[in-house]
């Protein structure tokens, strides 16, 4: 029995891994990187001077797409998802809402993702994609704030 699992183990780790697969969005849907499906601007560059009314326990954070190294999207996330400063502390689970067309109550990251056109190749530690603290300086500029610290 254990050689069958064996064999199993080498035939696995032969073949290339497979992306993971993520719905393809509804017809007529934006899929432009950057943008939510209904067509809004999620990139922090463009909605860095708007005044972004976020939900009480929300926080606003930055999302690192990787088909757009050099931007952050902007992502309302409900803080009790979120790790404190030692990586700790996060329910498990997702509450999201676009900031972008103001679609609110995501409860699966994987929907939200696809609804923010964050095109995920792996679906273990998906939120991981959630990088940044966005802060609002005292000009009243949003910009890149702390590393989410995310642990395990």
């Amino acid at each position: 029995m254990e050689d069958e699992e064996e064999d199993e183990d080498m035939s696995d780790s032969s073949s290339p891994p497979i992306p993971y697969a993520q719905k393809p969005a509804p017809e007529g849907s934006c899929t432009t990187d950057g943008f939510c499906q209904a067509g809004k601007d999620l990139r922090l560059v463009s909605l860095c001077m708007e005044q972004i009314d976020i939900p009480a326990g929300f926080l606003l954070v930055g999302a690192k797409s990787p088909n757009l190294p050099e931007h952050i999207l902007v992502c309302a996330v409900d803080k009790r998802f979120l790790p404190d400063d030692h990586g700790k502390n996060a329910l498990l689970g997702f509450s999201g809402n676009c900031i972008g067309c103001g679609e609110r109550g995501f409860r699966y990251f994987t929907e939200f993702s696809n609804h923010i056109n964050l095109k995920l190749t792996t679906q273990p530690k998906k939120q991981k994609h959630l990088k940044y603290y966005l802060v609002r300086s005292s000009q009243g500029v949003l910009s890149k704030g702390p590393l989410i610290c995310w642990k395990g």
